[in-house]
């Protein structure tokens, strides 16, 4: 039998849903107490993960607080690993509240007779640095360390002093004699000094002190030539004068006498990376002719890498206007290197003007034509002048035409490799000009074919096939498909392993070929192992079966295919059901699917509703409502209220369409163009059927907008539905007959309606990847003692409510949009009890109290504090919700959302007593001065007679 190693705590790395974090910090606690070295080793090498999955400041207070304790007390090896945790969580730091007591315990480790002890006790306050920066007994050790005879903590000082210099003014003013002398000192061994240079950087406070530590290091130069020391000095003089700015143009001209006078090609090109940095923040302060020594420089030099460095030099230095005014003539030797380079195999982005655009598109295409022509394969160069192609297609949609004639040419008499990145570069070209593509679906066809008929594919031109019926796809957006096409994508997918063949069909349904993806849906249901999936490809089935149903052919009438389609949709979304699982809970496929559901049912209901006004007469009594109502549309009967009714339930849709649009913080922004589509769609309809049954009420006459100039391929056949049926629903204005419901205005609403049902609709990206992941999780304290109890409040007092938050990114953060704030919403509301025989009055169950609190999180770590008021006793729901703002200030209400019960005890009632020797009629009520609750030593007690008549 294998020997397994049994940990004392879980191998899950504290991933477990249900674990929370104050059972991971016990667990851990656990491992720390251990008698065994490797247990407490193991546990701490735990904290960080702790620390990302739960950064709350108690829980990191307490773990460090923990780890200083075995920093204190353990021996070298745990100590190192104390440190590598520190090192690990550099943005939790700030949320330690006992700072004191934290230095306090690791600082006693500073006095050891161990120079080893002593050095990683350095190296740890160097790694928190950040939140002791003025710590004046610490600056006095590593003073003092520098000193020592044990090189081991002379470089722990030097670190720790790095470390310091970088965040405390005051150190680093202190410690610059001390280094320059150490620096020029004789007994100082080389490899030190190479550590001890950096610290110089930081000498930027003021300015004498500046000054010295720049004529230190310009002496340092040449007394110490080894490439080594050079590039050290170099890189410190750089950081200097990018902090200080006034020493910029000495150090441009330092670094090109370097450029040019040094042979070594290190040095070289650390002098480029220097000039690049230095021309980021102060390209106006470069002296003239600097970028003529480079370019100079670059016509002399044969060597790629120097050349490409030398151009991304330019490149940020003709970003300045000052740069493009001195070099715009037309002999200027940078407008020469331009040309002698435009067709150079390492090309870069330049913001070119209009001027001169026909040179570029020229030397771009012969680039192109070189690359793939030459023997040698070039992907990532073809592929990095491809994407400057589409840049301009981008810029000049006229470009399309030219580009796309030059890679079809080229795309069936390449390679494989070749061909998926022209394909790439076409379908980027399509989705701006998808009607380029169309000479090209013949040769697209033809490869297909070559392709679906090899015996043995490999993995490369699977992927080719897929990209070329990815093209297909684009170029037949929104046009009636041949049987030679759809015959060609079968023959492909009959070939074809499952996966590329879901990725057909995903590829499908996102340009609206709904038919051919159910065709590969349906034989992909039964080849899954897994349950889920299986579900999920039913979902996806029925819902392509669904759309597909919209705009058949087969179908005889309008509302037969309405019906149709509905009824995919509800086994669509019983199947996405049984597809969810805890941790994939497809909510916003869910929501999705049903309020295109609620949609179609609408679309539905309108039509049944205007058949009404041929088979429903108006009654007998409708003069009489009309009278009494005033409200002239009554006349009609039946249809006004079900006309109404229809107008509120696609205006319910639409709402339903924005709050899911709210909620899709990380989806990308084709899809929220999709959504916003789709909720303009209702309001469009909404508008047509309000204004034939509600006084006053009219169609817009501007086109609609929907937020981009630049409509994507897979939201154009909606967006020209839209357009379509606002022109015929302009007709009804023009057939506005007062207060009447004409049988043309219903024919009217039937065509719109028939117009929106035939616009394919394109299922969004974000409906089957997504790829920004943002999440917010809340930690609320007070909380019950016992989960699902309430907690008590005594009258009369107030409720102090903290909420904690951390913001969790997956591996893409910020890919669409970063948050840049979270607003909190505490929710205070009275609620009935139902145990209790008194029912409150509905007025008090109404009033709710709502605290909001916008707050701004720090190293995504958020808090906000509240406090409550309960004005009368009984049990009151507390609901704490999070939305997050972005950077351009848009509200998106992510969630999560959280709730508490809070109890708070009735006032006491007293029921009135007797007194002898009162009357009969006289009631008494006995009541406490201060309380309800008298001392034993209390002997007086006010007493108030309250006399009543009978």
């Amino acid at each position: 039998m294998l020997g397994v190693r049994v940990s004392a705590f879980n191998e899950n790395g504290l991933g477990e849903p249900d674990q929370d974090a104050n059972s991971a910090l016990t667990e851990l606690d656990k491992g720390l107490r251990s008698g065994k070295v490797g247990e407490q080793c193991e546990a701490i090498v735990r904290f960080p993960k702790l620390f990302e999955k739960y950064p709350f400041p108690i829980l990191i207070n307490a773990s460090l607080l923990k780890l200083s304790d075995v920093f204190r007390m353990g021996n070298n090896f745990l100590r190192l690993c104390v440190l590598r945790v520190c090192q690990q969580s550099e943005k939790h730091l700030d949320k330690i509240s006992n700072v004191d007591e934290f230095v306090r315990r690791i600082y006693s480790v500073i006095h050891s007779n161990d120079p080893i002890a002593r050095a990683v006790t350095l190296r740890i306050f160097g790694a928190v640095a950040a939140i002791i920066p003025e710590r004046q007994q610490i600056h006095h050790s590593i003073r003092s360390s520098l000193d020592s005879h044990d090189s081991v903590e002379v470089e722990a000082a030097i670190y720790a002093a790095i470390q310091f210099a970088a965040q405390s003014k005051t150190f680093a003013i202190s410690m610059c004699n001390k280094v320059s002398d150490m620096i020029q000192g004789q007994s100082t061994p080389a490899n030190m000094k190479l550590q001890l240079i950096p610290i110089l950087q930081y000498m930027h406070h003021d300015t004498n002190t500046a000054s010295m530590v720049r004529s230190l290091c310009i002496d340092l130069l040449p007394s110490y030539p080894a490439q080594d020391f050079v590039l050290v000095t170099l890189n410190t003089l750089t950081q200097l004068a990018a902090a200080t700015l006034v020493d910029i143009p000495r150090q441009v001209n330092l670094l090109l006498s370097y450029l040019k006078n040094d042979p070594r090609w290190e040095v070289k090109l650390k002098a480029l990376e220097h000039l690049y940095e230095l021309a980021k923040p102060g390209a106006h302060l470069w002296p003239l002719g600097a970028i003529d020594d480079i370019v100079d420089f670059v016509k002399g030099t044969k060597q790629t890498r120097i050349l490409t460095q030398a151009l991304g030099v330019i490149q940020v230095l003709v970003e300045s206007p000052r740069m493009c005014h001195e070099h715009r003539v037309a002999g200027s030797k940078l407008k020469e290197l331009c040309s002698n380079h435009c067709y150079s195999p390492q090309p870069f982005q330049e913001n070119l003007e209009t001027d001169g655009a026909d040179d570029v598109i020229a030397a771009l295409e012969t680039l192109i034509l070189l690359l793939t022509f030459s023997n040698e394969k070039h992907p990532s160069h073809l592929k990095v002048a491809l994407k400057c192609a589409v840049r301009l297609c981008e810029a000049k949609q006229e470009y399309c035409e030219v580009f796309v004639e030059l890679l079809g040419t080229r795309l069936d008499s390449i390679d494989s490799e070749f061909t998926i990145v022209i394909c790439e570069a076409l379908g980027a070209i399509g989705g701006l000009k998808p009607e380029t593509l169309l000479p090209l679906v013949d040769t697209v066809l033809s490869l297909l074919t070559a392709h679906a008929q090899l015996p043995d594919t490999t993995p490369l031109q699977t992927r080719t096939k897929t990209m070329l019926c990815t093209l297909i796809f684009q170029t037949l957006s929104g046009y009636k498909w041949n049987e030679s096409t759809y015959n060609s994508i079968i023959m492909v997918v009959d070939n074809n392993n499952l996966w590329a063949n879901y990725c057909i069909a995903r590829a499908a349904v996102r340009y609206g070929h709904h038919k051919i993806a159910h065709y590969i849906f349906e034989g992909l249901t039964e080849q899954v192992s897994s349950e889920h999936f299986h579900f999920w490809l039913v979902c996806l089935k029925e819902m392509s079966g669904a759309e597909s149903q919209l705009y058949s052919e087969e179908s005889s009438t309008l509302v037969n295919r309405l019906d149709m389609a509905v009824i995919h949709y509800n086994k669509a979304i019983a199947a996405l059901k049984a597809a969810s699982t805890p941790s994939h809970n497809l909510t916003f496929q869910t929501e999705y699917m049903k309020i295109r559901t609620e949609f179609l049912q609408c679309l539905l209901q309108l039509i049944y509703t205007c058949n009404i006004l041929c088979i429903v007469p108006p009654p007998a009594i409708a003069a009489t409502i009309v009278q009494n109502t005033r409200d002239e549309y009554q006349r009609h009967g039946y249809i006004t209220n079900q006309l109404r009714k229809c107008v509120k339930e696609i205006k319910n849709c639409g709402d339903l369409h924005w709050k899911l649009y709210q909620t899709a913080f990380d989806a990308d922004p084709a899809t929220l163009e999709n959504m916003q589509i789709l909720q303009q769609m209702c309001v469009l309809l909404e508008q047509c059927v309000e204004s034939i049954c509600v006084g006053g009420a009219k169609v817009r006459d501007e086109p609609i907008e929907f937020g981009s100039k630049n409509i994507r391929l897979e939201s154009q056949q909606l967006v020209k539905a839209c357009e379509t049926a606002l022109k015929v629903a302009q007709r009804l204005a023009e057939d506005g007959s007062g207060s009447t419901i004409t049988h043309k205005q219903v024919e009217i609403i039937k065509a719109i309606v028939e117009i929106l049902t035939n616009a394919s609709l394109p299922i969004p990206r974000y409906f089957f990847q997504v790829l920004q992941c943002t999440s917010v999780k809340l930690a609320i304290s007070p909380q019950p003692r016992v989960l699902g109890e309430f907690i008590s409040v005594q009258a009369g007092s107030q409720l102090a409510v903290k909420v904690e938050g951390v913001i969790q990114h997956g591996m893409k953060p910020g890919l669409f949009r970063r948050i840049s704030e979270v607003i909190i919403t505490v929710t205070s509301q009275l609620q009935n009890n139902a145990k209790n025989k008194e029912v409150l009055d509905p007025k008090l169950l109404e009033q709710v109290s709502v605290l909001t609190q916008t707050v701004t999180p720090h190293k995504d770590f958020f808090t906000a504090q509240f406090l409550l008021a309960f004005p009368r006793g009984g049990q009151y729901l507390l609901a704490v919700e999070a939305s997050v703002v972005d950077e351009h200030s848009n509200t998106w209400k992510t969630g999560p959302r959280s709730s508490l019960t809070v109890k708070v005890p009735e006032e006491a009632k007293l029921a009135p007593i007797s007194v002898p020797g009162m009357a009969n009629n006289a009631n008494v009520i006995l009541m406490a001065e201060d309380s309800l609750f008298i001392r034993p030593h209390q002997k007086k007690i006010r007493l108030s007679l309250i006399f009543s008549s009978s």
